[in-house]
């Protein structure tokens, strides 16, 4: 039964949905584990996992708007979709925390060339992650902390739709990476009965794309393509928050927003297992 509940979770977030998310840099929570938490030995043995632990994280990100840069011959470049993905990650010591991701995502990257105004839509494809987060620095005073991220992205997706009648030779690539500095505070809201554990956190990100996009016009013979397009401004603003209904919870809900370099926004879960 608690493995349903684990797989239910997890697949109420999940839908076809690329912008890299970050989540919470709190890689120390959720603190109690579902398995272990109502037995008689469950301290002893959660802090001897204490110190090496899983969790899987389901994310919905929604990438509203992406401003691309490439070669004079092409202007007004912009990506746009929906990825979903699944994380799993393994907290060391609290100190550091490496991941996979593994999911899909559905795009689409407008562009102008030669005068012309060109759409290419993907096929809901394969796309994967990988990176690590580690603390860098606490303020004990005060409790925040500074995290590192960083990590790689990579989707070779399908081409669906092409805005103009007749193309050969599609091509849709992304490679991304993306290094992020983040400040988090941990904060007890009393709320009826419980007390809810939120931890909001704020930071920036450097992102460096390559966004290969290309189509040959089965008419004319033209090349039409992005030219390894990259991000207009490699600097992004990160505003998100993690909410535990109680302290004692072996799961959160997260919210991010992500601005400056892109428009998106993302929903998730984590389970510790």
């Amino acid at each position: 039964m608690k493995k349903i509940v684990i797989i239910l979770f997890i697949l109420s977030f999940a839908a076809p949905c690329f912008a890299s998310t970050i989540g919470s840099p709190e890689i120390s929570i959720p603190e109690e584990s579902l398995y272990l938490k109502k037995e008689a030995v469950n301290k002893t043995l959660d802090r001897y996992g204490y110190n090496m632990d899983i969790k899987g994280t389901a994310e919905l990100d929604f990438v509203f708007k992406r401003k691309l840069t490439s070669s004079d011959e092409v202007t007004k470049a912009e990506l746009k979709g929906q990825n979903c993905m699944l994380k799993l990650s393994s907290n060391f010591y609290d100190s550091f925390e490496p991941y996979i991701k593994l999911g899909t995502s559905d795009l689409e990257v407008t562009w102008t060339q030669n005068g012309e105004n060109i759409t290419v839509e993907t096929k809901p494809g394969f796309v994967w992650a990988a990176g690590i987060k580690a603390h860098v620095y606490e303020f004990k005073n005060h409790g925040i902390k500074l995290t590192m991220d960083a990590q790689y992205k990579n989707a070779d997706l399908d081409v669906d739709t092409v805005s103009r009648a007749g193309s050969m030779n599609e091509k849709f690539e992304i490679k991304e990476y993306q290094i992020a500095l983040l400040a988090s505070k941990k904060l007890i809201v009393p709320v009826g009965i419980n007390d809810y554990y939120i931890v909001p956190y704020t930071g920036l990100t450097v992102t460096w794309s390559d966004v290969d996009v290309s189509f040959t016009d089965a008419g004319s013979g033209l090349l039409y393509s992005t030219y390894d397009a990259s991000d207009e401004n490699v600097f992004g603003l990160v505003l998100g928050c993690d909410i535990m209904p109680s302290l004692l919870s072996w799961y959160l809900l997260n919210l991010e927003l992500r601005f400056i370099n892109e428009t998106a926004l993302t929903l998730g879960g984590t389970v510790k297992f």
